[in-house]
């Protein structure tokens, strides 16, 4: 047994995910890990059965070790869900293991921590209408004194969970994080994986609000330039793919959906990367990408849409700004982020001083500091 004291970070996610909300659980976790505790993770096994802890160092790209543990399905074979059938197991565990903290992304098992007095912390990122019972008694749980705090990332969420019930001394507003042993650029980077270029580089999910159609009108106004997209489930590829191919595009490349360990060297190789989500959904309130950070630690110049999330989060010293949902301003906005010269280093030099700040370890820290205080 470690001497260290027992983090448990639980979430109802198949071990070895790549959706966004679980990579950023499991690198929490890491976080909390690089701040001395021991931190068993709690999940859920694949249908496929367990996954070896190397196999998800590799996946995840980690370097502190977690104590996995992951539930099987019900005994009738039905999923466990993230009710009380992942609840009672983790709860169970964090007693046996004498979890002196809870960190969990689920919105039933804090209330039982906080309930049974261990010191919890919780993360949401739900819109605050969201309709599901457990999350307002999870809301209503922020004023036990277990819970000590909730973290989201947006003032609006903040304000919106507080309207709710929820109590606002309770709530903590951060960004979300970057990996900087993940992805900061090594001084002699590996060979590009991209080709020659001009290269621009989106690394995420192809759904519509995160800005694609506009990555797409882009690359028609810019043949000169290669853009890769990296990430995407293997559908929204494939639809990706047929626009492409419909709209007659050769400088489009898609390199499918990436263990996150695998996106660092696309970014070392980019002479610039996208951020332009829609301001068409409702997330451009509150979004607060994993990728901003990555992009900034690994020092490549960013072009992001002005919604008022983004803007919340950066001064605009960091990034080129552009109005959302338009290829042709978003081009514009590229050949600004590309051209060479101080206005381009001073931006990348200012964005990779704030991502600095925005590591995982950091996050874990002042979370850690707000359980104790």
């Amino acid at each position: 047994m470690s001497a260290r004291p027992t983090l448990l970070a639980a979430a109802a996610i198949e071990a070895g995910s790549l959706f966004a909300h679980a990579v950023n659980t499991v690198k929490m976790a890491e976080g909390f890990a690089r701040n001395g505790l021991n931190v068993v993770f709690v999940c859920l096994e694949p249908a496929g059965g367990p996954v070896s802890p190397e196999r998800l160092n590799a996946l995840y790209g980690l370097s502190a070790p977690l104590d996995w543990v992951m539930l099987p399905a019900n005994a009738d074979g039905t999923p466990r869900g993230d009710g009380m059938g992942f609840a009672v197991p983790a709860l169970e565990l964090a007693r046996a293991r004498e979890a002196r903290i809870v960190y969990a992304r689920s919105y039933v098992l804090p209330a039982l921590t906080a309930r049974e007095g261990i010191p919890t912390l919780v993360e949401a990122h739900a819109d605050p209408s969201n309709a599901r019972p457990d999350f307002a008694d999870l809301l209503a749980a922020t004023h036990l004194p277990g819970l000590r705090r909730l973290v989201t990332i947006a003032p609006v969420l903040a304000q919106g969970y507080a309207a709710r019930g929820a109590a606002a001394d309770r709530i903590v507003v951060l960004p979300d994080a970057v990996d900087e042993r993940l992805f900061a650029r090594p001084a002699v980077p590996p060979p590009s994986l991209l080709g020659p270029g001009p290269n621009a580089v989106y690394a995420g999910h192809l759904y519509d609000y995160k800005g694609i159609p506009a990555i797409l009108e882009a690359a028609a106004l810019r043949p000169g330039i290669r853009f890769h997209l990296i990430g995407g489930w293997p559908q929204d590829v494939e639809r990706t793919r047929a626009r492409v191919t419909a709209a007659g595009l050769t400088n489009v490349t898609l390199h499918g959906l990436r263990a996150h360990a695998e996106i660092p060297p696309f970014l070392w190789g980019a002479d610039v990367a996208l951020l332009p989500p829609s301001a068409a959904h409702p997330s451009a309130a509150w979004t607060s990408p994993m990728k901003l950070g990555e992009y900034m630690m690994a020092r490549v110049p960013v072009v992001a849409t002005g919604i008022p999330a983004l803007r919340h989060w950066l001064s605009g010293r960091e990034a080129v700004f552009c109005e959302p949902d338009d290829g042709a301003v978003l081009a514009r906005a590229i050949d600004e982020a590309i051209a060479p010269g101080p206005p381009r280093d001073g931006r990348v030099a200012a964005a990779h001083r704030l991502a600095e700040r925005w590591t995982f370890t950091r996050r874990a820290a002042t979370l850690l500091e707000a359980c104790a205080a």
